[in-house]
């Protein structure tokens, strides 16, 4: 017997059809997720709940254990959403095709910050998830010589880091006591505090590309 939520988990993957009895569902499971996605664009992943989502699709809690019986296997649903089908990965060389899926995918967080708060836990269960990996290792395999596969998993951390150090930083300048401390302290380290780390994309493709140096 399978749960509820690995039901879902099993249809999100197409290896489950919906359940044929009962009357024939409202929503699908991707209209569910949506909802969730869009509420969580507006209110944060934190606020989150089966029954805000439920109310945002004009149902009841209860109507909605039909399709998910926890938050946990809602947020899992909302990632595979939120970060949707991988574009086209193009580029001249393996590394610029690197460069332009990191981009891409951290394009998926800035449009829904909330992605960021989604903690790992083991390997994704999302098809989607598996479908930007999958992009990568196409893009890179035959040219890049490295392992693919943990390529992708260290660029997919890195967007996640530099997502949340984003969201945190939100454009706040040091104090103005920070640099003549730092000096005094840290003599090698002088002026490292006025170095614009609020343009948190630029400081992505820095590191970017620094693992990509390594990696040749």
């Amino acid at each position: 017997m399978h749960s509820q939520g690995d039901r879902a988990l099993r249809q999100l993957w197409g290896i489950e059809p919906p359940a044929a009895k009962g009357p024939k569902a409202r929503w699908t499971l991707a209209e569910v997720a949506a909802a969730a996605v869009e509420l969580a664009d507006e209110i944060g992943l934190d606020a989150i709940s089966l029954a805000r989502v439920a109310a945002r699709l004009d149902m009841t809690t209860t109507g909605l254990y039909r399709y998910v019986d926890a938050k946990a296997t809602l947020i899992e649903l909302m990632v595979d959403s939120a970060v949707g089908d991988p574009p086209a990965i193009e580029g001249d060389g393996w590394q610029d095709r690197c460069r332009a899926w990191t981009e891409l995918l951290a394009d998926r967080y800035a449009q829904h910050p909330w992605l960021s708060d989604v903690k790992p836990t083991g390997m994704p269960t999302q098809p989607r998830a598996y479908a930007w990996i999958d992009a990568l290792l196409e893009a890179i395999a035959d040219e890049a010589p490295v392992d693919a596969l943990r390529l992708a998993m260290l660029l997919d951390s890195l967007i996640r880091t530099y997502a949340t150090l984003e969201r945190s930083t939100n454009g706040t300048p040091p104090p103005e006591w920070l640099g003549e401390a730092v000096a005094e302290r840290f003599p090698r380290l002088a002026g490292a505090e006025q170095q614009d780390v609020t343009d948190v994309r630029a400081e992505l493709r820095y590191a970017v590309d620094a693992v990509l140096r390594g990696a040749n």
